[in-house]
């Protein structure tokens, strides 16, 4: 049933020289003559580079303390959350770093993109509460066109998912065909309506990877939890389709209440390894959508130290890395929320939203050019902070849901921006920005003074 893994973890030698090949690929973009020169032009001196680059030594160790890069042909990936190395979009990610000392202006890591609310399943953690009435739909040229707009910001990384996206397929394809070659382009899907026909049309318009969800190693308990007698089968199934037209293919896991005995997360972790996946992106469930009538659930410490020990196992050296578990990334001593630095969501609807789960609006699509609501979520975001925004701020979030169709479109922005400033005052900065932080502070206030005197000048002349 199981074709053989078409990847490989990265371990010993062969991880010390693709560290050393980052760091060398780097130092090119860093020192690159039109680099120098935007760089310039924005107001950033070598030092502010410098610390740039530094500063990206310091993420980079942190997305990578607990898990293995993978091989994937004559590519490597960090994390399914980072284009491939080497390649257009890594590069274009490298330069946002480089670039960009402030981080409000800083284009986000990846957009999210829901192409449609339809599903088949009826997923009681999803959070879209997808339906399958396809009149709400965002339209296509719409979604053509923010496409092109948000690459045009130099987002080096788009997903496009739904709901289901495979459930409207022609339009689904003729999106993914849309996205410039030069992005890396994922999607989300339950594998419902996944042929290996489909897999290798998509991987032929530039689909690099895909995430499946597979939330169990037993298939009646996943069944029963998408609703569907096949919805196992379609997932497994899925995997194979994509493996088979070369596509990064993952698997995507909301763990349920028995994978906190690592027993059970040990048989679904032999399952993926079977399976051949690259890796596994662990997400725990979040208050929204139908989950938010049960209320913020606490992150959970036998995850945390279940990813530690796994990493450490050389049982399991060769198993597909986690990645995205929130236990260990929202932590004092990880990234914090990276909502906007790295990642941002458009619903069905056309909002854009810090994530999925968090459900507070910057504006719409429908109303706004991207790049308008863009600059005013990427103002509300100043600094990264430890927590996740609708664990956090679960009350205000609640009754930002209770009072938006009696808010205005404006109202709704600015109690958002209130929501995440709020959110941001409760937490603290995490642990990969901490070393750096006043440092940071001081070279911002720095580059500003300049950018400020420049504009004097240019105006008295």
């Amino acid at each position: 049933m199981f074709e053989p893994k078409m990847t490989s973890n990265l371990n010993g030698a062969d991880n010390i020289k693709t560290v050393g090949r980052f760091f060398v690929s780097a130092l090119k973009i860093l020192t690159d003559p039109k680099n120098v020169i935007l760089r310039r032009q924005k107001g950033l001196n070598w030092n502010d580079s410098l610390f740039n680059f530094v500063k990206l030594s310091f993420l980079e160790y942190t997305v990578l303390k607990y898990r293995r890069m993978v091989r994937f042909g004559d590519q490597v990936v960090l994390d399914s959350t980072f284009p491939p190395f080497p390649s257009i979009a890594f590069d274009k990610r490298i330069k946002n770093y480089i670039n960009n000392l402030d981080m409000t202006e800083a284009p986000s890591g990846i957009v999210s993109i829901s192409t449609t609310n339809c599903c088949p399943y009826s997923c009681p953690f999803c959070s879209t509460n997808a339906k399958r009435v396809t009149k709400t739909d965002l339209d296509e040229d719409l979604l053509k066109k923010t496409i092109t707009e948000v690459e045009a910001l130099g987002v080096p990384m788009i997903i496009l998912h739904g709901g289901e996206p495979m459930y409207r397929y022609d339009r689904f394809l003729r999106l993914v065909k849309h996205v410039n070659p030069d992005t890396c382009l994922w999607m989300f899907t339950s594998g419902y309506g996944v042929t290996e026909d489909r897999a290798a049309e998509l991987k032929a318009s530039g689909l690099f990877g895909v995430w499946i969800s597979l939330d169990h190693f037993d298939p009646n308990i996943h069944n029963g939890f998408r609703g569907s007698p096949k919805a196992f089968d379609n997932a497994c199934n899925a995997v194979n389709a994509f493996k088979k037209a070369g596509v990064y293919t993952c698997l995507s896991l909301v763990p349920p209440e028995d994978f906190l005995e690592p027993a059970n997360f040990k048989e679904y972790y032999n399952l993926a390894k079977k399976l051949g996946v690259a890796e596994i992106r662990v997400m725990e469930k979040k208050p929204s959508g139908r989950e938010a009538c049960h209320g913020v659930l606490a992150h959970s410490p036998v995850l945390a130290n279940l990813q530690k020990k796994l990493y450490a196992d050389p049982e399991f050296a060769e198993h597909p890395p986690l990645s995205g578990l929130s236990t260990w990334l929202e932590k004092d001593q990880a990234l914090g929320c990276q909502c906007r630095f790295e990642y941002l969501f458009i619903t069905s609807t056309g909002d854009l939203q810090p994530c999925e789960v968090s459900q507070i609006s910057f504006g719409n699509i429908k109303e706004e050019p991207f790049p308008v609501i863009f600059k005013r979520i990427s103002q509300a975001f100043e600094r990264c902070s430890t927590g996740c925004i609708p664990m956090v701020m679960f009350p205000e979030i609640m009754e930002y849901q209770q009072n938006r169709t009696q808010m205005s479109y404006i109202e709704k922005t600015e109690r958002a921006t209130e929501i995440v400033q709020g959110f941001q005052k409760l937490g603290s900065i995490p642990g990969a920005y901490r070393p750096l932080w006043s440092y940071y502070q001081k070279r911002l206030n720095l580059l500003r003074k300049r950018q400020a005197n420049n504009c004097a000048t240019k105006y008295r002349s």
